[in-house]
């Protein structure tokens, strides 16, 4: 193992030019006391609804060397993801291929390039990545509980090298940009004073959430995921197109209609969400969904 010093001014710019929109470093510390009391009063309240991985491996999410012996340095990288255009029933981050497969392979490429020493993470292991985005200066935590990375909003992917070697320089987190106003939890029915509470997020109850949907579920904008409490936050605007080709949805992905959706196979679900995020809700709960936003956008009308 190397006893230099990781030259964080060199790493950054080679994460910007391999298409990261923001990188930054932070001391592999326990998480903030404020932060971890917070997070165990909302397991407390079951507000992870049946994600029940969220219950285990509790300490290891808030102390980061129980999850990699010897880590010394967290870096945090976001991509840009916000598609030029997008097909409306879906989530704008799953208009393109699975996030997981785009951001390890080109977080993986940084790690040869500069010679780093240890394991990337994208939102599959006990991490909290936003507390990391935060301390590591990438971003800010919106109203909504999001990251926002300036000059491109909530509309990120976040990841984490868990570094065994010491950085030359830490960054310190970044300012929150607005004061928390009177009835901010209105941006979503979703979002509590105690923080997000999953059994009422359509992205969870269309994602996450295997059986039938409760008949209190109304899916008039979407089938697949929830943009409500991103587009509903002031760093929205600023969101723009990103760059990676990964991420824009494919011809026949935008020219899907209601009709077309209706009449889904499952032969056609596997060819338009081929190495698409979208697959983890599988085809029987995908129709379950398209069932259920046809009804809704027909009691609309």
């Amino acid at each position: 193992m190397s006893s230099a010093l990781l030259n964080s001014k060199d790493i950054k710019a080679q994460a910007l030019s391999l298409g990261f929109a923001n990188c930054g470093f932070a001391k592999a510390e326990p998480v903030a006391e404020s932060f971890a009391k917070r997070f165990r009063h909302w397991l407390e309240l079951g507000l992870y609804g049946e994600m029940d991985y969220l219950e285990r491996n509790v300490e290891m999410r808030l102390k980061p060397d129980l999850l990699v012996p010897g880590v010394k340095t967290i870096v945090s990288l976001a991509m840009n993801f916000m598609p030029e255009n997008h097909q409306s029933g879906i989530s704008l981050y799953a208009q393109g291929q699975d996030y997981h497969d785009v951001m390890r392979s080109r977080m993986t490429q940084l790690m040869q390039e500069c010679g780093l020493e240890g394991r990337c993470f994208v939102d599959t292991a006990p991490v909290l990545e936003r507390y990391w985005a935060w301390r590591s200066g990438i971003g800010v935590l919106t109203q909504s509980g999001l990251v926002s990375v300036p000059g491109y909003g909530p509309t990120v992917f976040l990841g984490e090298l868990f570094l065994t070697q010491e950085a030359d320089h830490y960054d310190a987190p970044l300012p929150d940009s607005l004061p928390e106003e009177e009835g901010w939890t209105k941006l979503c029915p979703a979002l509590t004073p105690e923080g997000l509470d999953a059994r009422l997020c359509l992205s969870y109850q269309t994602i996450e959430h295997r059986g039938p949907l409760s008949e209190e579920i109304q899916l008039k904008r979407t089938f697949y995921g929830c943009d409500r409490c991103m587009r509903a936050t002031p760093q929205f605007a600023e969101s723009k197109p990103t760059e990676e080709a990964a991420f824009q949805p494919s011809e026949a992905l935008l020219k899907m209609t209601p009709n077309d959706w209706e009449e889904l196979t499952e032969e056609q679900y596997r060819s338009l969400f081929k190495g698409s995020a979208v697959k983890r809700a599988k085809y029987d709960g995908l129709k379950r969904n398209i069932e259920r936003w046809l009804k809704s956008r027909e009691s609309k009308s």
